[in-house]
């Protein structure tokens, strides 16, 4: 297969976040999300004080004391570490800020549930949500890379071959399982009756699947794949999902529709944060390391710089707000959802993404050179 420069230079970015990504730890539980939402097993509590302070001088400042804000994030890694300093950096402007890590719902849910306020989570949530009803818009990205691949069998050579195959994923509603059903129809094949989907759990669980010959092949993270790699010879790598959707926001800050229009100063102030985070990303290799390595435990100095370095080569912390998220680019997902019946009818783009907090935090000079 044949890969372009951005897209090897994105797997090679991804491949190393596996020495800098690790469970987030710490912390109690908290509450059971209401009757209706996700189970409270579902979510975990996030030790907040394993977050460094921002350091950042100068530049806009909003006054947040007061306000109290629930968020929900994957765990920390080195690519999303944007999403912990912005949510520091509320902090750091008087609200009081709780992360929770989610590990068996979606953000959507645990946001319609009242578990929470905001969430950091694939943009693909976001138009599911609408889709059923939800009025969720996206105002930001944490950073933005499709960091899927397709891994089976040493004998499936590549996405045709997977006719007939047994073929792991999340859930039909999962991200894994949307990238999955596309790259099969990109392939001629009937996503509906070509394979046998099977629900196994999150990237880890379907890693672990993998290895014990429960399915065939499965969608994980890059990541999870350079594990498996280094433990078994018996699979190969099929697919790049990077190439089937290029140029989709991969991750977004969202809330209910209402949130925003009850707290816009908030939405103002995290997108100052997003544009003051990727700021700071791309000012500092030695911060970005040093960041990194006090937040994700495990983590290792050679991995933390890799990412960084092949981070800035495919753009993923852009200070520019029409690129943070790329109005264009979720469209571009939309259209794949419709295409592979993730969605039945067309979601407006522009009716669940709202740049214009971006754009007033970027006139405020927030994300500028000097005032991250």
């Amino acid at each position: 297969m044949s890969l372009s420069p951005s897209v090897r230079r994105l797997a090679l970015l991804c491949t190393a976040t596996l020495l800098a990504t690790a469970c987030a730890g710490g912390g109690g539980q908290r509450p059971a999300v209401p009757a209706g939402g996700a189970a409270g097993g579902a979510l975990q509590a996030f030790d907040q004080n394993a977050i460094p302070a921002t350091g950042v001088q100068g530049g806009p400042t909003f006054d947040l004391s007061g306000v109290r804000i629930v968020v929900t994030t994957p765990a920390p890694g080195a690519i999303n570490m944007g999403t912990f300093f912005a949510y520091k950096r509320l902090e750091e402007w008087g609200a009081d800020v709780e992360i929770v890590v989610i590990t068996t719902t979606s953000g959507v849910q645990t946001l319609v549930a009242g578990g929470a306020d905001i969430a950091s989570q694939g943009t693909d949530e976001v138009i599911l949500g609408a889709a059923e009803g939800a009025r969720m818009v996206a105002i930001g990205a944490p950073y933005a890379a499709v960091d899927y691949v397709m891994v089976g069998r040493r004998d499936i050579a590549d996405v045709a071959a997977l006719r007939g195959r047994v073929v792991g994923m999340s859930g039909p509603s999962g991200f894994d399982a949307l990238l999955t059903r596309l790259a099969l129809e990109q392939h001629g094949m009937d996503s509906n009756g070509d394979v046998n989907f099977v629900q196994i759990g999150g990237s880890p669980d379907r890693a672990a699947a993998l290895l014990s010959g429960q399915v065939d092949a499965a969608t994980i993270f890059l990541e999870d794949w350079e594990e498996l790699s280094r433990r078994t010879d018996q699979l190969g790598l099929i697919h790049y999902m990077a190439e089937t959707v290029p140029g989709i926001p991969s991750s977004a800050f969202f809330a209910q529709e209402s949130y925003w229009a009850e707290n816009r100063q908030v939405g103002v102030a995290l997108a100052c944060a997003n544009l003051q985070a990727n700021a700071w990303i791309n000012a500092s290799e030695h911060g970005f390391v040093d960041y990194v390595l006090r937040v994700v435990p495990g983590s290792t100095e050679e991995a933390a710089r890799a990412i960084y370095r092949s981070g800035r080569e495919v753009d993923m912390w852009p200070t520019d707000p029409e690129r943070v998220f790329s109005v264009a680019g979720l469209g571009g997902l939309v259209d794949a959802m419709l295409q592979t019946g993730e969605i039945s009818s067309r979601v407006e783009p522009g009716t669940i993404a709202d740049t214009s907090f971006l754009r007033e935090a970027a006139d405020m000079g927030c994300g500028q050179a000097g005032s991250a």
